[in-house]
């Protein structure tokens, strides 16, 4: 049985769902005509176009880092556990 996740497509799927999440929060403080409050924590990113997609990148980075991260503590902890 194979125990090892494939990191490459744990992060890709981490960024895509980081990114698709960062368009429904746009989306639906633009439907609400209010400031999105996540936007803040972005450096960068700010209520024009360019922002935008400075806050949509910066979310698909940080979800591909963690979907990375839990791909290779995973992959340690599953070849510990093979070992004993």
């Amino acid at each position: 049985m194979n125990t090892q996740l494939n990191t490459r497509a744990l992060a890709f799927a981490g960024s895509a769902t980081f990114a698709v999440l960062n368009i429904v929060c746009l989306t639906i403080y633009a439907l609400a005509a209010r400031p999105d409050p996540w936007m803040t924590l972005f450096i960068g990113s700010g209520p024009s176009v360019g922002g935008w997609i400075v806050f949509i990148a910066e979310g698909a980075a940080i979800g591909a880092l963690i979907g990375w991260l839990v791909a290779a503590f995973y992959n340690r902890l599953a070849r510990t556990e093979q070992r004993a």
